[in-house]
């Protein structure tokens, strides 16, 4: 087993200053076993106090020793010929089972991997998610921290050594948002799509870190933590915990007062909310221009790829999850296009989807957007009787389809005319099915916002 034969990789090292024989000693106690690794190396660390930075440098001595060290390590691979190693800092610690988790780690690892980390924090995980690869294996946007990583393969190291020495540094920034700039590179080009021209190389992560940083004071900013700290996981830094409520339903089906209810109720329904209807469309800004450059009205399919709308809808999500869970709420979304984008909200989001399924005789919804499309002709969003129709109709079947054939997602259907009709029971049975706990004064708006007149086209 590669716990025993020591294969995963050739050499390992440990950075450590000469003046920190205390962590050298504390270090080497804490050593998992089976140690599934080389024994470890130590490394001199370069001391950044005592020696000269260039005066382009404005990270800090400390981040210039931790950085030239890293480089020194990748040139001694590659002048002795190793080509794989893994380098822990001495404030690394590791996590329970961290044998047998690793050796599962490496086992589903990519043939093409170059970089893996095994300990680090994830930036931007709202907005780019890390993108799963295997069960244990994910794809991450950018990676911060340096305290545990492999690196594997003589042209990998090589284009490692390139990135870390070329001279478009951002200011004051350190190793780690360095490194983070070279992921960002292959996951932009095959997670994004997007046409990136620069040197990469394959980076992973796994779905929960092996490796924490100790509760020790840090040779760089100083500051001392009280315990082992792991950052957030690839396996939930898309919030996938959390659930997220989409508003599903027609054009002219009452949508929009459903999501403005649940706005008034304290569902983080989106930064900037808009839409057609003067009381609040409940639609957020940025969902509805993603959804438009997507399909654009009133066309019934998508022109963007399914990858691409799957990651952009899951991106702008998440970020909203993160917020929602900042103020202590959860996060919900309406647009009309949701509809024929169900299956690519489940695909992203998996077992956090839930559906508000918003029920209105379709003819009447139907009736209401032709009548629209009457009063705003040469307006983007006015379509012919026919396409109204064609549209209304896509839109439902595909709700519904995707309904019937997902009976695991949760579903809370609302009859329209019940909830102009009765809106405090319909709010009450909203209000336990989104978990949330609103105000008396939170309901009272919700129940206010319901217009018994907006039954007119029904």
């Amino acid at each position: 087993m590669i716990a025993t034969d020591n294969k995963i990789v050739e050499r390992c090292f440990l950075m450590n200053l000469d003046r920190r024989g205390d962590r050298l000693r504390d270090w080497m106690k804490q050593l998992p076993q089976p140690w599934p690794f080389p024994q470890p190396e130590r490394f001199a660390a370069v001391d950044g106090r005592h020696i000269a930075t260039p005066p382009q440098w404005r990270a800090g001595n400390g981040a210039w020793g931790c950085y030239r060290s890293h480089c020194l390590i990748l040139e001694k691979c590659l002048l002795e010929g190793i080509d794989s190693y893994v380098v822990f800092e001495d404030d690394a610690g590791f996590g329970e089972d961290f044998q047998e988790r690793l050796v599962e780690y490496v086992s589903e690892l990519p043939a093409d991997w170059g970089l893996a980390y095994l300990g680090g924090q994830h930036l931007y995980a709202g907005k780019h998610p890390p993108h799963k690869v295997t069960e244990r294996v994910y794809r991450p946007y950018n990676v911060n921290r340096t305290h545990a990583f492999m690196v594997r393969g003589r042209d990998n190291m090589k284009a490692l050594y390139r990135h870390l020495h070329w001279n478009d540094w951002h200011t004051k920034h350190h190793i780690d948002h360095h490194l983070g700039r070279l992921a960002q590179r292959r996951y932009q080009a095959l997670v994004q799509g997007k046409n990136v021209d620069k040197e990469s190389i394959a980076v992973y992560t796994p779905d929960r870190w092996l490796v924490g940083q100790l509760p020790t004071k840090s040779n760089i900013c100083g500051r001392k933590w009280s315990q082992t700290r792991f950052f957030n996981d690839a396996k939930n830094a898309d919030h996938s915990d959390a659930p997220f409520y989409a508003v599903l339903g027609p054009h002219r089906a009452g949508t929009s007062c459903v999501a403005m209810v649940m706005h008034h109720l304290g569902v983080h329904m989106g930064n900037q909310l808009g839409g057609y209807e003067t009381t609040g469309g409940g639609e957020a800004v940025g969902l509805a221009q993603l959804c438009e450059k997507a399909m654009r009205f009133p066309a019934v399919d998508p022109t963007m790829s399914d990858t691409q709308l799957t990651q952009q809808l899951k991106s702008w999500i998440v970020t909203r999850k993160a917020e929602a869970n900042r103020d202590k709420t959860v996060a919900g979304a309406k647009y009309p296009h949701l509809c024929r984008f169900v299956e690519h909200l489940h695909a992203g989001l998996g077992d956090s989807l839930r559906i508000i399924s918003v029920e209105r005789d379709i003819e009447a919804s139907i009736r209401s957007l032709q009548s629209r499309s009457e009063k705003h002709r040469g307006q983007w969003f006015a379509g012919t009787d026919e396409q109204c129709e064609t549209l209304q109709q896509s839109l439902l079947e595909h709700r519904d389809a995707f309904i019937k054939a997902h009976p695991d997602v949760p579903v809370f259907r609302i009859e329209f005319a019940e909830l102009v009709t009765y809106p405090e029971e319909v709010i009450k049975n909203l209000i336990e099915f989104l978990g949330i706990e609103p105000t008396d004064e939170e309901i009272s708006s919700a129940i206010d916002h319901v217009n018994p007149d907006l039954r007119k086209h029904g």
